[in-house]
């Protein structure tokens, strides 16, 4: 029962005291319970909706015969409103001609989950940074929002995995390159419980420094990664340089700062550099790459030591678009 004193105070009422009382409606039905305001003894109310007057204690004022008072008390004037349309929603008040505010009221009806607003369907953030994520999810009653991560499976086919996260927005700290993968969010309410949730994928490009790593193979041995090594003339060998970079523009094999050859991503193959009259002592292969890993690149480069000048330092070096990394490995003869 509302506390009948408390409205006849002059500097106060419910609406700066409290919020409206939520009330959800559906297009076309009635409202399940009717607008409540108890009248106190002796005084006129006035019903408004966004501030425009609709009725007083005894009539209401646009002639709409959906509207109607429903009292069980002399004294009372609940509001019924029968059909509602999508016009009704507002801000319904009960109030005392002096202003101050009996009940107030605030009625939306049912609407499907959408996301009108979200991230970009691709979202490029540097390792350890901080990025977030948006679903501003709309519907009445609010919807719920959960977020999902896309995971592929050993038959390549994506299944979600519930992260725990609810809420329009999901913030990462400190961000790892684990972290580049899909993210899902669902949003649903009661407006249609039979009705799949909506939703938005959104994927998470995590760029960071390249790991650049050159492993050796002379003869027919096992691959290592060295800085140094001793060969024989005659050897065969080869050297990979194994990149793990993004972004990844293109990488380049040099013997003593002499290019040999390059290979740009988006190209078919690797390029030699014909300017060097002893390049054809060199096969640089197409990349070698992963399909479940498309971050991973590895660039052979093979050649027999038949020459004095073979023995020298070679250089991959690494550009990605920025900034340029580079390794090396020095063969030197026995």
């Amino acid at each position: 029962m509302h506390n009948r004193s408390a409205v006849q105070l002059p500097c106060l009422s419910l609406t700066v005291c409290t919020d409206p009382v939520s009330v959800i409606g559906e297009s076309g039905s009635n409202l399940a319970y009717p607008l409540e305001c108890e009248r106190p003894t002796g005084f006129d109310i006035l019903w408004s909706k966004d501030q425009t007057p609709i009725a007083n204690s005894t009539a209401f004022f646009n002639k709409d015969d959906r509207y109607s008072f429903k009292n069980r008390y002399l004294m009372d004037s609940h509001l019924m409103i029968n059909s509602l349309k999508k016009t009704d929603e507002g801000n319904y008040t009960c109030k005392l001609l002096n202003g101050s505010v009996i009940r107030d009221y605030l009625l939306k009806l049912k609407e499907e989950a959408a996301i009108p607003v979200a991230s970009e369907p691709r979202v490029s953030v540097w390792e350890y940074n901080e990025v977030r994520l948006w679903c501003n999810a709309t519907g009445v009653p609010e919807p719920k929002v959960t977020w999902y991560v896309l995971e592929t499976t050993n038959q390549q086919t994506e299944v979600l995995r519930d992260i725990g996260i609810q809420g329009r927005m999901l913030g990462i700290k400190n961000v790892s390159r684990e972290c580049a993968t899909k993210f899902q969010c669902n949003a649903s309410n009661n407006y249609n419980e039979k009705k799949n949730p909506v939703s938005k994928v959104i994927l998470l490009d995590v760029k960071f420094v390249p790991d650049v790593n050159i492993k050796v193979k002379i003869n027919n041995g096992s691959f290592s990664v060295e800085t140094s090594i001793l060969s024989d003339r005659k050897d065969s060998i080869e050297l990979v340089c194994d990149v793990f970079a993004n972004p990844l523009t293109k990488i380049t094999w040099y013997r003593n700062k002499v290019k040999i050859g390059h290979y740009t991503v988006g190209e078919i193959g690797p390029e030699k550099n014909a300017e060097d009259r002893d390049n054809n002592v060199y096969t640089i292969s197409n990349i070698q790459t992963t399909p479940t890993e498309p971050r991973f690149w590895a660039f052979p480069l093979r050649f027999q030591m038949d020459g004095v000048f073979m023995f020298a330092k070679y250089q991959c070096e690494v550009d990605t678009g920025k900034k340029n990394f580079v390794k090396y490995i020095e063969i030197k003869q026995k």
